[in-house]
């Protein structure tokens, strides 16, 4: 096994010697390849054992060797991905506050923008629309202003609203995002 390696170590370099020899003479890779096919070959005949005892490092040089040399293959097509899970009625792990709520769906962009323009404190977040069935009251849409990391803090930016005399909530962030809020634009 180990005449077979140095034989195919040695046909390696000198492909790697003649392409590199090819492609610009003497460069330091392709002296150096050259010289180790002519120490091998010295080895191989004058010493089989200490070849036979380098087996596992010439094995490890012959795959680096061999699967440089050979051609690219293409990769194989990657598998499909698996379809999105439904996540239809799951909840948010993000947190939001309930600010308002409207009947007619037609109010609720209005209803954002009129909030944004007296609670400078809703700058920078997005507002999204959820409804809610109230069973005899009916279904309202819950208007919503996040996302918060945490429950704590969506508390803690309610205890502000409310200290100023609004409404507010914490609740889970779901909903479809509202036209014009930073979360339905991108923005």
């Amino acid at each position: 096994m180990a005449m077979k390696h140095v034989l195919l170590i040695l046909l390696a370099l000198s492909v790697s010697a003649c392409g590199a020899t090819t492609a610009s003479p003497a460069t330091p890779e392709a002296m150096r390849a050259a010289a180790l096919a002519r120490l091998l070959e010295q080895t191989a005949a004058q010493d089989p054992a200490r070849i036979t005892a380098a087996d596992e490092e010439m094995s490890a040089l012959e795959y680096a060797l061999l699967a440089q040399s050979e051609p690219a293959q293409a990769a194989a097509p990657a598998p499909e991905p698996l379809p999105a899970p439904d996540l239809t009625g799951a909840r948010s792990i993000l947190h939001g506050v309930h600010l308002t709520s409207y009947r007619n769906p037609a109010h609720v962009a209005a209803g954002w923008r009129a909030l944004q323009g007296t609670l400078p404190a809703l700058e920078g977040l997005s507002a999204r629309v959820a409804p809610a069935d109230l069973g005899e009251r009916g279904v309202y849409l819950r208007l919503k202003a996040g996302p918060f990391d945490t429950r704590d803090t969506a508390q803690a930016w309610c205890a502000g609203l409310q200290a100023d005399g609004h409404w507010c909530q914490p609740v889970d962030f779901t909903g479809a995002p509202v036209a014009g809020s930073a979360g339905a634009d991108g923005g």
